[in-house]
């Protein structure tokens, strides 16, 4: 039915005379890990975030005053290479298609109806957000914070000239997309089991499994948002409220105890994985300060579902009947995921141009991957971006909780507005169990080279 609505909307922009805007972006990106080269040049190899050739065409039309149309997609070639924590590419295809926009919106003199598959962004800092949960994370690239899916939604805005109410549905769930087997979200496979085995015999945890289960497309997990937006002269503010389910997947449910070798003792552990609902508040604002400077803040209200993952009553019987188990634990030592406490995150910066020069610091409370109050932790953001002339760009970004950090740095060349090649890499490290120590193995040395026609 959109590809319908897109396809007419397109025609009548053509009958009329209108111009239809169109083009393709290509881009190629090749990197080596770097993170097993520090220890060894032996251990250097390629890696691929499914980026290794994307080729976008899109095309917008607007057939008139009151009716626009956008299509936007991501053709994507997955390459060569390890990949960072993707799994089994044995049994993916080299190639995927991802939409990125296929909408239609009609405006009025107050009103706007956008309907399609869209990315609706509520946040007002650079580069990481604590407000926007409306779309599922975008995690392939596990170097950026801030990359969001598109999904299918409808969103009807009533505004004057400084305020604005919005309303979305989203009825179908999509989960976020995970550079691998979010471990790191979890509890360690003993912490889970929580019991020990008879006296005469050790039992080993061996493989930690996980089984995500994706929510039916039921109307009790229809999603839906409210956004108050007052933007006067003198800034941007807004509240708003997220009724949905987290994108990222949470341990919740019986543990299942598989692929148990009496030999060995030793049995591998099945994970369930739920997305849990949540509500989320939201305040966000952004202003032009004094001598050039902006600045901005978000913070936001989580009320999470609680989850809690226990061995089922039946796995238990059967190790006690092995003799694995010397009895049977009572009660069933049950591990609390999510405790559903409220969770209180924000973000607050601000950036300045000098000259070619532009700075931008952050400092924010609350990772993506926190999930408890007890887990928040501080972290401090900093972005340069030093246009050297019309040809050469410098970008340096970096984020620290000061047990771990992510660095960044890139040189740009830019031919017009057809051509950019970047050369860059990106260090990542921190303790075990930490928010970037999980994600070591994504550091990269890399080289990019988009195309637009």
């Amino acid at each position: 039915m959109l590809t319908t609505w897109l396809s007419m909307a397109m025609l009548q922009s053509a009958a009329a005379g209108s111009p239809v805007e169109a083009g393709t972006d290509i881009a190629a990106t090749a990197r080596v890990g770097i993170d097993g080269c520090i220890r060894s040049t032996d251990s250097c190899s390629w890696t691929t975030f499914r980026d290794a050739v994307v080729v976008s065409p899109w095309v917008s039309t607007t057939p008139n005053d009151y009716v626009q149309a956008r299509a936007d997609l991501d053709l994507r070639v997955h390459g060569p290479g390890d990949g960072f924590g993707l799994e089994s590419q044995e049994n993916t295809l080299p190639w995927s298609l991802r939409i990125r926009d296929a909408w239609v919106a009609t405006r009025g003199a107050h009103t706007e109806f956008k309907v399609g598959a869209q990315r609706v962004a509520w946040g007002v800092a650079n580069g990481v957000s604590v407000v926007d949960t409306i779309n599922p994370l975008n995690l392939e690239n596990p170097t950026l914070f801030d990359q969001r899916l598109s999904v299918f939604s409808g969103v009807f805005t009533a505004h004057t000239e400084t305020l604005s109410l919005s309303g979305i549905v989203v009825p179908f769930f999509v989960p976020a997309a995970l550079p691998t087997t979010p471990v790191h979200l979890m509890t360690s496979s003993e912490e889970l089991i929580g019991f020990t085995a008879s006296e005469d015999r050790a039992l080993v945890v061996g493989e930690l499994q996980s089984r995500p289960t994706t929510p039916t497309d039921t109307l009790s997990d229809t999603a839906v948002g409210i956004q108050l937006r007052y933007t006067p002269p003198a800034g941007d503010f807004a509240l708003s409220w997220h009724h949905g389910r987290d994108s990222l997947p949470q341990v919740g449910g019986d543990i299942l105890l598989v692929g148990f070798q009496t030999n060995t003792n030793a049995v591998d552990v099945g994970v369930p994985l739920i997305y849990p609902k949540i509500d989320v508040l939201g305040f966000t604002a952004r202003a032009p300060l004094f001598a050039d400077l902006t600045a901005w803040m978000e913070t936001s209200l989580t009320f999470p579902e609680a989850t809690s993952a226990a061995p089922s009553l039946a796995q238990l019987d059967g190790l006690v009947k092995l003799g694995t188990l010397s009895d049977m634990p009572d009660p069933i030592p049950r591990t609390i995921t999510q405790d559903g406490e409220p969770i209180v995150k924000w973000i607050v910066g601000a950036d300045r141009p000098f000259g070619p020069l532009r700075i931008t610091a952050q400092w924010m409370r609350g990772f993506l991957t926190e999930r408890t109050q007890q887990e928040v932790q501080d972290y401090a953001l900093l972005g340069i971006r030093w246009t050297l002339n019309e040809n050469f760009r410098f970008d340096a970004n970096g984020a620290s909780n000061f047990s771990g950090h992510l660095a960044d740095i890139g040189l740009t060349f830019l031919h017009a507005d057809t051509v950019e090649v970047t050369i860059g890499g990106t260090h990542i490290d921190g303790v075990d169990n930490s928010a970037f120590g999980g994600l070591r193995a994504a550091s990269n040395l890399y080289n990019r080279v988009t195309v637009r026609f």
